[in-house]
């Protein structure tokens, strides 16, 4: 695997194994995931299949706890695979696991460009892989199925009109279909890693910030505070401050609420959040900050600041609607999902939509 950032953005799943008529559960290898198109994605279900002919197939839970799913080493083997999230890794921390970054395009009247793709699947069997198809929350379904000897098993030359012609370099061939539009074939060309991996991503530090005196820390408080810092419109905050921390249904036995408390304090008007990550008192347990400013008042939707508070990331930010923090606020604070799974993922507008 080439090196990356501090992005710890693969999924390492501790995997169990059963034949169908077995009670018990054995231990297996462990499963590593990161499938990206552009910005990190999170899988819905994944299947693939390696040079040896073995296929396996997984759906994930919302917040990819856990998966379950099936194994089939041949023809007449078959059997159930599961399991539960042991953590996350940087890319960097995948040692001797190989991923694939790729230049990818879409067919409309011609091929266009359509981004990055990068993935990384490792079972612990040590096939090549041959073929891979996964949908992500979004319900945009891909297929790839990938070209190159070593790790595909087909050949690179090929023959037409008596003529032997070589495939072109490394490279998939499949179909990218976003939910509720067709299919469209996409295609990718292997991307060489220069001496400066393709998946680094450098990101900026975020400078300190003088804070006016007298000014005093936020209270130590248990939940993460919601901040407000524009008094310039009282029913906007109201409608903010409701709307985030209001429980949202997501499923039929599913419902998110964001453990928050609102810190109304004339004194933080107008502090930004380079400001503000100075101001948490030094007991605090909180993970990040979400701040109603200015934006937030003015925005029909009331989007809110997210601040990052890992001494990593202190102090980077993305803005989220109300309905995506419950979320947010979940996931970050019990270290669930990463700062960069929310913060990679932001609409045409820079904003943090709900995944669910």
């Amino acid at each position: 695997m080439q090196s990356a950032s501090g992005d710890a953005s693969v999924f390492v799943f501790r995997m169990w194994r059963r034949d169908l008529a077995a009670v018990e559960w054995e231990p297996g290898p462990r499963l590593l995931v990161h499938i990206a198109e552009d910005e990190s994605a999170v899988p819905e279900q994944l299947s693939w299949v390696t040079r040896d002919g073995a296929e396996s197939s997984l759906a994930f839970a919302p917040d990819m706890s856990n998966c379950f799913g099936h194994r089939r080493a041949d023809s007449a083997h078959l059997i159930q695979v599961r399991g539960e999230l042991e953590g996350r890794a940087a890319l960097e921390d995948a040692d001797g696991v190989h991923g694939f970054e790729f230049t990818t395009e879409t067919l409309s009247k011609g091929w266009h460009p359509a981004g990055r793709l990068r993935f990384l699947i490792d079972d612990g069997e040590e096939s090549p892989l041959q073929w891979v198809a996964w949908r992500d929350r979004s319900g945009t379904a891909y297929s790839a199925g990938l070209w190159k000897p070593g790790w595909s098993g087909e050949s690179e030359e090929f023959t037409v009109a008596g003529l032997t012609l070589k495939k072109a370099g490394a490279e998939f061939m499949g179909y990218r279909q976003p939910a509720g539009h067709a299919p469209a074939a996409y295609r990718g060309t292997l991307v060489e890693p220069p001496e400066a991996s393709p998946f680094e991503k450098a990101r900026e530090p975020v400078a300190p910030a003088e804070v006016p005196a007298g000014t005093p820390q936020l209270p130590l408080i248990e939940s993460v505070p919601l901040v407000r810092t524009d008094f310039s419109d009282d029913e906007a905050w109201a409608a903010a401050s409701s709307q985030v921390t209001a429980p949202r249904q997501v499923f039929e036995d599913d419902v998110f609420t964001a453990d928050m408390e609102l810190v109304d304090d004339i004194r933080f008007d107008g502090l930004t959040a380079a400001q503000l990550v100075q101001l948490v008192p030094p007991d605090a347990d909180w993970a990040l900050l979400v701040v109603a400013d200015k934006a937030t008042m003015e925005s029909p939707e009331r989007h809110v600041l997210v601040v990052d508070l890992d001494e990593e990331n202190l102090g980077q930010t993305f803005r989220a609607t109300p309905p995506a923090i419950q979320e947010i606020e979940n996931n970050l604070s019990i270290a669930n999902m990463d700062w960069e799974d929310f913060a990679d993922n932001v609409d045409e507008n820079g904003i943090v939509q709900p995944m669910l």
